[in-house]
C-alpha cells in the first residue's frame, strides 16, 4: 500500500546533494544555464540505470542477508565520504565535476537499489527530482544570505545516509 514511499524517500535523498551544491552555486552568484542542469540530470539518470542493472545482476548471485549488509555499508561508505570530502566545486569551470560529485553517491545507492529489485524506472524520476533539486537549490541560494545555514546543510545528506546504512545493518 506505502510502496511509494521508500521510493520518493530514496529520491529525495539523492536529490539532496544536488540541492545543497546548487544552493552554494545560488550563493555565490554563480550563473549556471538551465541546459547546463537539465545534462546534469540526464547524465544523473543513465548512470542511475546503469547502477540498477549492475545491482539487479549482483543481486542474483548474493544472499538476501548479504545483500542489506552490503547495501548498509555501502551507503555507510557514502555517508562518510560526503562528510569528509570538500570538492572546489562552486566555480563555474566545475560543472563536469558537479555532475560526478552528484552521481557518486547515486551510483552506490543505484547499485544498492538494483540489488533489492528497485525498477528502472526509479533512474527516470532519480533525473526529474536532481533537475528540480538543482533549480530549486540555486533560487533558494540566491534569495537566502546566512552562510551558516550552508554548513548546516552540507552535512545532512551525510548523516542521513550514514543512517540509513546504520538501520539496515541494525534491524
Amino acid at each position: 500500500m506505502f510502496d511509494w514511499i521508500p521510493l520518493l524517500f530514496s529520491i529525495i535523498l539523492l536529490s539532496l546533494d544536488g540541492f545543497v551544491i546548487a544552493f552554494i552555486f545560488g550563493l555565490k552568484k554563480i550563473r549556471v544555464k538551465l541546459t547546463a542542469l537539465m545534462v546534469i540530470a540526464i547524465f544523473t539518470s543513465f548512470i542511475m540505470l546503469f547502477a540498477l542493472f549492475f545491482g539487479h545482476v549482483l543481486g542474483e548471485v548474493i544472499p538476501t542477508r548479504g545483500l542489506t549488509v552490503f547495501s548498509g555499508m555501502l551507503l555507510i561508505g557514502i555517508g562518510v565520504y560526503q562528510l569528509i570530502s570538500d570538492p572546489p566545486i562552486y566555480r563555474p569551470s566545475f560543472l563536469f565535476q558537479l555532475a560526478i560529485i552528484i552521481n557518486i553517491d547515486g551510483l552506490a545507492y543505484g547499485i544498492q537499489a538494483g540489488m533489492n529489485g528497485r525498477g528502472y524506472s526509479f533512474a527516470i524520476f532519480v533525473g526529474i527530482f536532481i533537475f528540480f533539486a538543482l533549480v530549486l537549490g540555486i533560487i533558494q541560494g540566491q534569495t537566502l544570505k546566512n552562510p551558516l545555514i550552508v554548513n548546516h546543510l552540507s552535512i545532512l545528506p551525510g548523516l542521513i545516509f550514514i543512517l540509513l546504512g546504520l538501520s539496515k545493518i541494525i534491524f
